[in-house]
């Protein structure tokens, strides 16, 4: 039997394709369904963010303008929109005549004309730009999505794939084919894979960033050619810049790492200075790059509408002068546009991320902006990933502790041969600043915001899989134990099929009861509501108030049958009306709401509970 196994995982290749193709379809049916003929009703709904990102991703493609969705880098939300090119549907008109106020689209949907203005475009109102444009009558929103989510899980695939082929060069097959297993059967990486949302692929680049990286310098420190391997490093430490600002991490962690491998590897000053200068010039290339590829996006934008942008987001200035700077750059040449548009954004995550303004429920208590501490990450770590990998995650952590100890010979000679390949002592920084950067802030919106360390973890873990394969535990060979947690992997994924945005392991009593843990992106982005429609419909029922989580202005669907409802302002409906509710809002107002659980009529989807109001 372990024969047949050998043999067949020597077309590692071959596998690693089938699991990519594996990753897109099964992440693609998750979110669309299997009724292709009715889009109306099959599959998730457009998530919170995907309202944002696919609506500003065609109008940069269209436009050459930045305004919409600035707090996020383009590369992602272009690739949503490349089939939408294709597709070309009708972009809304933007008036520079006509005002309209904040939420004019997005709190009161039909808007009386299908127009945006112009000062919402320079505010970045990218939430009424994203209803006026895909719920626009002459559009079907239901192919736009399909689309745009399709684009970008093949294209997260493709990555997927090429981190397999860099890790098979800078480690091995095994521990290549391995990462690349414990990546794709994850409910995790398949629910955030394939919707139009920054986290996943991001996270991917960021790891190939640091693969790359990895090889570069240990050639260097070899003194072997590195020309190609720094501009394929410098490409993808630019797409991941290009992906989502918190990748900027990625710059003084892997700066720090690779000073202390130099530094301990070659003993050497001339080697570090030389170390340097490579560092120095690989940074101006990633700003090069950056620079060129938000021309593209910025060469149609006004000078006088980006300065305006930047007053309404920073009225009382920057430190340091750096809102005058931008200014400058803008009103200089047109290539530093796109540079003042970048920096601009970067500001912005920053600031979100030291003045979080969130309301989250979490292990049954309700926060604000102050954040839910640290245990909020780690708790949603262990409940969220399959057991499976927590077991392995917690078997790693075991095995490399006690071969450590065990290991004979100074502690200066095992770090020297510790640090032979520089990847896991890379990964391991990488994901420690990562750590310290995030745990600090008080945004705490999902275990979404900590990917890049959940795949820099699930790599290490296949190293130390790796390392242990061939060994026994008591007459029982380690890959036997592997083999067996990787086959429990596989059945949750399957077995938790399509639920997987929802999706809580069995020590937070499953997908069902996950909600007890947390909401937000955790459990809810209004996924069920196309649920909430069809169930609506095949009711028959003619009225119904409802306030449940995403942003999809649901009288495109349901007409005068819906009903406006605000679960925290408004008083209960009228007895005997129907009332659904997002089980979030329903947890967050829960003493409100207290005397509707005799009156639950029906359980939508994971995350929507639909309630007769008691006569």
């Amino acid at each position: 039997m372990e024969n047949i196994i050998t043999k067949f995982l020597k077309k590692q290749v071959v596998i690693a394709f089938f699991l990519c193709i594996a990753f897109a379809v099964i992440g693609f049916l998750s979110v669309e369904g299997f009724n292709w003929k009715d889009l109306k009703y099959s599959g998730n709904a457009i998530t919170t963010d995907e309202l944002a990102h696919i609506p500003s991703g065609y109008y940069y493609l269209k436009t050459g303008k930045y305004f919409l969705n600035v707090e996020h880098p383009p590369l992602i939300k272009d690739i949503s929109a490349l089939p939408l090119l294709f597709l070309n549907p009708v972009l809304p008109k933007i008036s520079p005549d006509t005002i309209f106020p904040e939420g004019y689209a997005w709190e009161n949907y039909p808007p009386k004309e299908f127009i945006y203005s112009k000062n919402l475009e320079i505010r970045n109102d990218e939430w009424d730009w994203g209803r006026v444009f895909l719920f626009n009558p002459q559009n079907n929103p239901e192919l736009i999505v399909f689309w745009a989510r399709f684009s970008v899980i093949l294209f997260n695939a493709l990555f997927l794939f090429i981190l397999y082929l860099l890790l098979s060069k800078v480690w091995n097959k095994r521990v290549a084919l391995i990462s690349l297993f414990l990546i794709v059967f994850s409910q995790f990486s398949i629910a955030h894979g394939s919707i139009v949302t920054m986290d996943f692929m991001s996270s991917v680049l960021q790891m190939l960033a640091i693969v790359s990286f990895s090889t570069y310098l240990k050639n260097f420190a070899e003194d072997k050619k590195t020309m190609l391997l720094f501009i394929i490093t410098s490409s993808f430490f630019s797409l991941a810049l290009l992906a989502k600002f918190s990748s900027l991490l990625l710059l003084p962690s892997m700066f720090i790492g690779g000073s202390i491998y130099v530094a301990i590897t070659k003993k050497n000053c001339k080697y570090l200075l030389n170390y340097f200068f490579k560092i120095i010039s690989l940074c101006l290339v990633i700003l090069i790059f950056i620079t060129i590829f938000y021309y593209f996006h910025t060469f149609n934008m006004d000078s006088k509408d980006m300065v305006a942008q930047f007053n309404h987001y920073y009225p009382t200035g920057l430190p340091f002068g750096i809102k005058e700077l931008l200014v400058k750059l803008v009103r200089g040449s047109q290539v530093f546009k796109g540079l003042a548009q970048y920096i601009s954004g970067v500001i912005m995550i920053f600031t979100r991320m030291n003045v979080a303004y969130q309301e989250i429920f979490f292990m049954g208590k309700v926060y604000g902006s102050e954040g839910a501490g640290l245990l909020y990450f780690p708790i949603l770590y262990i409940t969220k990933l399959s057991i499976g990998l927590l077991i392995l995650n917690l078997l790693a952590i075991l095995l490399v502790a006690w071969k450590s100890f065990s290991a004979k010979g100074k502690i200066l000679e095992k770090i020297r041969k510790y640090f032979k390949n520089p990847l896991p002592f890379l990964l391991l920084l990488f994901a420690f600043f990562y750590a310290i950067t995030t745990f600090s802030s008080n945004l705490q919106i999902g275990l979404r915001l900590i990917m890049p360390i959940i795949l820099a973890v699930t790599i290490l873990t296949a190293m130390a899989v790796d390392l242990f394969w061939d060994k026994k535990l008591l007459r029982i060979k380690f890959s036997y134990i592997f083999y067996v947690l990787f086959l429990a992997i596989l059945l949750s994924v399957f077995s938790s099929f399509p639920n997987y945005i929802s999706y809580f392991n069995a020590l937070a009593g499953g997908t069902d009861n996950g909600y007890m843990i947390a909401t937000d992106s955790n459990f809810d982005w209004g996924q069920d509501a196309k649920k909430l429609v069809k169930y609506v419909k095949d009711n028959n029922i003619k009225n119904i108030y409802i306030d449940i989580e995403g942003n999809v202005p649901l009288q495109w669907y349901l007409g005068d049958v819906y009903r406006v409802f605000n679960a925290k302002k408004d008083a209960l409906p009228e007895p005997g009306s129907y009332l659904a509710l997002s089980i979030s809002r329903y947890e967050i107002y829960n003493a409100k709401y207290k005397l509707l659980e005799n009156n639950l009529i029906q359980k939508v989807g994971k995350t929507i509970l639909i309630f007769q109001v008691p006569k």
